[in-house]
């Protein structure tokens, strides 16, 4: 995996600086925006108040799974 990929992140309304990535990684943008309504639906799915979020697509540095990843592998 490469260590710079792209996320879905979710940002709080009322504190835009606090930024989870939700879903990924992604190895093109494009990937992501196929994800992007999924990821959502799901992360409404786990907090009926992500439906106020706002979500936008990210290249970060980052090895590590998105929120909706992780928690599908300890489930």
């Amino acid at each position: 995996m490469n260590s710079k990929n792209f996320y879905i992140v979710a940002s709080a309304p009322n504190e835009p600086t606090l930024q989870v990535k939700i879903s990924g990684p992604y190895l093109t943008e494009q990937a992501a925006h196929a994800d992007l309504a999924a990821a959502i639906d799901e992360a409404m799915d786990i907090d009926p108040s992500a439906k106020s979020y706002s979500y936008s697509i990210s290249h970060v540095e980052s090895r590590k799974p998105g929120v909706i990843q992780h928690m599908a592998a300890h489930a």
